[in-house]
């Protein structure tokens, strides 16, 4: 592995794996990575300190990495003084807000739970789940099946329908009284309204919208990776004064956990004092009639993704029909909606919805990092592409390089013929 002049063993950048994410260039602690003109991400060996995070973070396995040991930035390359700086005292435990859905635990909460105990267990603490509703204890027994150690429920009837101001003041209540030194809350129209409000009550720091969470062990810090600029670049964020560390995480991003009914532990019912003044009443709930009869891609097991280089309405029949053949939905990327062909609901991407289907078929999506970030919990990739150098076909685990007209229509037939529908395909 080669050395800098320090003797350092440095990383490198196999560049026909690069698909030019810039997610290597964001976790690199001292900016030594950076975009050549071929657009291909490149190591200064000088300045590399060996940490090895580039090599951590990289999602196609483009870096070439084979050091043990990581070293560690000292106090003084980190900016920090010779001291451990573990936050403020007094706050222990990973918390996670388990919304409630039509009577239900919403999955981020599952899956954000299964975090939880991820980083729990590198703090060696505890996971609690937070929990607001009406008759929710069926909810409070699928916490602790998910992993919550224990779980703290206000139940009251003013719960049953959201209510800001309300769950705001509740979710801060539970804050300051158990004093959690994490507070993960999914990145759903409900919680990203929530974290804001609870983020300014306890007068702390809040990251939203995260694909990546992980701690410092020493130090005792979340370190909350997001997009920025666009999504061009991945920021890692951390709050070192203030607690609760605070993160909102977008569905299907987290890998959700077993449910084990067998798990045991403890659920609390706290008593809630109401926020003086004259509360809201709920006179009548109205779901949206377009909401309530949408596609939801997110749900899908299968997806079909129309993007720019098949952006024809002219072919959105035998997309479609492909989609069927698969048990699945047919959804597309930004260009396709920008055009007016597809609604938003369908959108997959950073701007869109974060997908984890068990099959992702892209065709005419080229795969800008904003895309690839939000389809990274798909199990199996195919891409239909013309441009052999698209960058989705790095991610791919199989590629199909073609004028999708052709290719689909064969697809379609072949996969008639293995499903016993010869007679239908023409065979």
């Amino acid at each position: 592995m080669a050395r800098n002049s320090k003797g350092i063993e440095v990383a490198e950048i196999i560049s026909d794996k690069c698909i030019a994410c810039q997610i290597c260039i964001g976790e690199c602690p001292v900016g030594a990575i950076e975009l050549n003109a071929e657009g291909v991400a490149e190591v200064d060996p000088e300045a590399c300190i060996g940490c090895g995070k580039c090599f951590e973070s990289c999602p196609v396995d483009a870096v070439r990495f084979e050091k043990k040991k990581k070293k560690r930035l000292t106090e003084e390359e980190r900016g920090l003084s010779g001291e451990e700086v573990p936050g403020p005292a007094g706050f222990e435990g990973v918390a996670v807000f388990i919304e409630v859905a039509d009577g239900a635990g919403a999955q981020v909460s599952w899956e954000l739970v299964g975090k939880g105990c991820e980083l729990a267990g590198a703090l060696k603490t505890r996971v609690m789940g937070f929990l607001m509703g009406h008759g929710v204890e069926s909810v409070a027994k699928d916490a602790l099946a998910y992993g919550c150690d224990e779980v703290h429920v206000i139940d009251a009837p003013i719960f049953e329908h959201y209510l800001s101001g309300v769950y705001g003041k509740a979710l801060s209540d539970l804050c300051q009284s158990l004093r959690p030194e994490i507070l993960l809350i999914g990145a759903t129209h409900l919680g990203r309204d929530l974290a804001g409000i609870v983020a300014t009550r306890l007068q702390t720091g809040l990251t939203a919208d995260c694909t990546g969470l992980a701690v410092e062990e020493k130090t005792r810090l979340l370190l909350m990776t997001r997009p920025t600029f666009g999504g061009n670049i991945m920021a890692t964020i951390f709050c070192e004064k203030r607690r609760p560390q605070m993160s909102t995480v977008r569905p299907m991003v987290m890998k959700i956990p077993e449910r084990d009914p067998g798990r045991t532990g403890e659920i609390r019912h706290h008593p809630w004092t109401p926020p003086e003044g004259e509360l809201p009443v709920v006179v009548e709930f109205i779901r949206d009639a377009a909401v309530a009869g949408a596609v939801d891609i997110v749900r899908s097991s299968a997806l079909v993704v129309a993007g720019r280089g098949a952006c024809d309405p002219a072919a959105f029949q035998l997309m479609e029909e492909l989609a069927q053949l698969v048990g699945g939905t047919l959804a597309c990327s930004r260009p396709v909606v920008e055009a007016g062909l597809m609604p938003y609901e369908r959108q997959v991407g950073q701007t869109g919805k974060t997908v984890a289907p068990k099959l992702y078929i892209a065709i005419g999506v080229s795969g800008a990092i904003q895309h690839l970030v939000a389809i990274q919990g798909a199990e199996k990739i195919v891409a239909i592409n013309a441009d052999p150098k698209a960058p989705i076909f790095r991610v791919a685990d199989v590629g199909i390089v073609g004028n999708y007209a052709e290719v689909v229509p064969e697809l379609i037939r072949q996969l008639k013929v293995r499903m016993g529908r010869a007679g239908a395909a023409d065979a």
